[in-house]
């Protein structure tokens, strides 16, 4: 089981302390499309432009939403001072107090869809995707002990709740319903909410990107020419097994017989099960 010491020596400690909520993910399980349909909705609901920086909402109403990936950037940060500073991850006073939602995905689609990230969007890895697998830094292992820690670290405390991306595809109003009531919102704007779901969707944040609309490099293409340059890739879940070779995927499949039960991604589990809380 990893065990990581939580602490966060920089400046970027004090968003914690200020947030409302606090959205943890490995990098390419869906956080893009939560954090779009958010703020979408949020901003139509108080009459905004659109916008995914808080601070441009400050003073609204909106829940202050601090998104992250925690241990795991820090753990594979290349920079050995940001790893001794506890970059990204969240202190122990908010990791055991402020409301935790876990955004998940089966980590076998994610190392493919962060394999092309690395390669397409970020020119930090070099290597092929059966060597990227089995990375002891960023491989599937990797995920599969900090995806472990989370739910060993969190599963027990009130203010908890984990989704999987695969429950969003397969039903999104219900899931993201689920979030915002988890988030504090107690009455939902049904006009927001439609357009958030509208703002949000795949073809939507696809045209968005490919049009360079986004006012963000975060959700903009590297290459508007290469569709796996794209931060809205493909979104397909299980596609992991269209790139992978036989040996990789009894690879995959043996790193996720791993996994906590509770996330429903190992063997004889369905990923597209109920989100409800373990």
């Amino acid at each position: 089981m990893l065990q990581v010491r939580r602490r966060n020596w920089t400046s970027q400690a004090r968003r914690y302390a200020r947030a409302d909520a606090i959205v943890v993910s490995i990098p390419k399980s869906g956080r893009t499309w939560l954090r779009v349909f958010l703020y979408a909705y949020f901003c139509r609901s108080v009459n905004q432009k659109f916008t995914i920086n808080n601070r441009n909402l400050a003073g609204l109403g909106v829940p202050n939403i601090e998104f992250t990936h925690d241990v795991w950037g820090r753990l594979t940060r290349k920079k050995w001072k940001y790893r001794f500073l506890g970059k990204e991850t969240i202190p122990p006073c908010a990791s055991r107090t402020k409301p935790i939602l876990l955004l998940v995905r089966d980590p076998r689609d994610v190392i493919v869809s962060f394999y092309f990230q690395m390669t397409k969007r970020g020119g930090a890895y070099r290597g092929d995707l059966s060597a990227a697998i089995r990375q002891p830094r960023f491989g599937i292992h990797a995920m599969v002990d900090v995806m472990n820690g989370w739910m060993a670290e969190w599963s027990q405390r009130n203010g908890f709740k984990f989704v999987r991306y695969e429950d969003c595809k397969r039903n999104t109003e219900a899931a993201f319903r689920e979030v915002l009531a988890f988030l504090g919102v107690k009455e939902i704007d049904e006009a927001s909410f439609r357009h958030g779901l509208q703002f949000s969707s795949f073809e939507n944040m696809k045209q968005m990107e490919s049009t360079l609309q986004f006012k963000n490099k975060i959700l903009s293409a590297a290459n508007v020419d290469d569709p796996d340059s794209y931060k809205v890739r493909r979104g397909i879940v299980g596609g992991y097994r269209d790139y992978v070779a036989p040996d990789d995927i009894r690879y995959l499949d043996h790193a996720v017989s791993r996994l906590d039960e509770r996330f429903g991604y190992g063997p004889g589990c369905r990923a597209a099960a109920s989100s409800s809380n373990p």
